[in-house]
């Protein structure tokens, strides 16, 4: 008796464990349709339906797993703002240490920008669509994340611009100027590779454009 009671209670939590990792992978399968869809299409245009089916499961598992599509919408711009959190933030301290010289800060955050918008085109394309209309959503994304990247973005230009190595113009421009630059040809990637013949999301040409941007924000000089 105790062993057949062992081995149930081993069937048993392995049954469970296989309803787990399903669950899991069906979560992460709706958050991926979901990110396609927001990022490309918009929110409005994007029919729960629609995402259940391009992530290949059953019609209602967005509100058995989600509740409501802006719960959904909420779980998939939470994703790409921790990713943003923790890979922005390493970002930040890595200029700070990277010498006490306030250009050669400037010149590895931009850099490191660059990289960080290469990985990661799609939370330009996020911004994007949801930076046109000020409603629930943008003020979702200022709250949650993007106010206090812009805050931090502002200070350390203006720590370079005090000591003369960044170019003369307002913190929020070069914030605009830099996200432009740095996101533009990524988020676009399909024409940026049908114009320049190369895939702009190759490790070479990522670094180049990180160079590039550095160098223009920098009075052309290169360390």
């Amino acid at each position: 008796m105790a062993d057949a009671a062992k081995q149930f209670t081993q069937q048993a939590g392995r049954a469970v464990a296989v309803r787990r990792r399903d669950a899991h992978g069906t979560k992460s399968k709706l958050l991926q349709a979901a990110l396609r869809a927001f990022t490309t299409q918009g929110y409005e245009a994007s029919s729960t339906r629609n995402i259940e089916t391009t992530a290949g499961v059953k019609r209602g598992l967005i509100s058995y797993h989600f509740g409501t599509k802006q719960a959904l919408w909420e779980a998939v711009a939470d994703h790409i703002m921790q990713v943003a959190e923790r890979e922005l933030s390493a970002a930040v301290r890595g200029a700070a240490d990277a010498d006490t010289d306030a250009r050669a800060r400037l010149r590895h955050f931009v850099k490191a920008y660059v990289f960080f918008c290469a990985r990661h085109p799609e939370l330009h394309r996020l911004m994007i669509q949801e930076g046109n209309t000020h409603d629930w959503r943008l003020d979702w994304l200022l709250e949650r994340s993007v106010r206090g990247w812009y805050v931090e973005v502002c200070r350390l230009f203006d720590e370079a611009l005090l000591l003369g190595v960044a170019p003369a113009m307002n913190a929020h421009h070069f914030y605009y100027i830099l996200t432009g630059a740095a996101t533009l040809m990524f988020a676009n990637a399909a024409e940026a590779q049908a114009l320049g013949q190369q895939n702009p999301l190759d490790a070479r040409s990522v670094a180049e454009h990180a160079d590039a941007l550095a160098n223009l924000f920098l009075s052309g000089e290169s360390q």
